[in-house]
């Protein structure tokens, strides 16, 4: 072969490598667009309560978060009990709702909070198959979970379940674009901005 024929070649060879890589950085990119585009279904049921303090509360304690799916190892339990923690507390530094504590004790709770008490009582992974390929709720994802909100003396207020469920794809099937610990995230920050409707006075629903 000729040396011109060769860096031809050579030439030909880095071209495909270029767009080869320019492929996998532009499909990188779109699914990190998509992730962010990911829909979710939400459901909250009120369990009955009172209607909210006069004075608004001020700070949002988180109490007592446990899971109670027997099919969830005790290290994946308290995996999904910190990641509704990140989620709580992060809708309440975006929305400015409540200041958001946690670790207090029934003790040393401040007068001008409310303590948010739940048991995720469901954590279903679905099935990735059914999702992809059937889509339309098939294989869901979803979590369950039911929360009470306490005043700073223990009193109960209120109650309500709250559900996230998680279809697929973008929102209605496909491929996975969500992992369960970021489905739990989204039921906190769903419990932590149902509570600030309740203290509102909105209906839960």
């Amino acid at each position: 072969m000729s040396r011109r024929g060769a860096r031809g070649d050579c030439f030909a060879k880095l071209n495909t490598m270029k767009i080869k890589t320019t492929q996998v950085v532009l499909l990188a990119a779109a699914v990190s667009v998509l992730t962010g585009c990911v829909s979710t279904f939400k459901e909250v049921k009120p369990l009955g309560g009172g209607p909210p303090p006069k004075e608004r509360p001020s700070i949002l304690a988180l109490g007592d978060i446990k899971v109670t799916d027997a099919r969830i190892s005790e290290p994946e339990q308290k995996m999904m009990v910190h990641a509704f923690q990140l989620g709580a507390e992060k809708w309440c530094a975006d929305h400015k709702g409540f200041e958001f504590r946690k670790e207090i004790s029934a003790t040393n709770v401040p007068p001008s909070a409310i303590v948010l008490n739940g048991t995720i009582t469901e954590i279903e992974k679905g099935s990735a198959a059914a999702r992809f390929w059937v889509g339309m709720g098939a294989g869901q994802k979803r979590v369950l979970g039911e929360f009470a909100v306490n005043a700073a003396d223990g009193t109960k207020l209120t109650a309500f379940t709250a559900r996230k469920s998680y279809l697929g794809g973008q929102g209605i099937g496909g491929w996975d674009m969500m992992k369960m610990e970021d489905l739990v995230d989204q039921l906190g920050q769903l419990v932590a901005e149902t509570t600030d409707k309740w203290v509102r006075g909105e209906i839960l629903k």
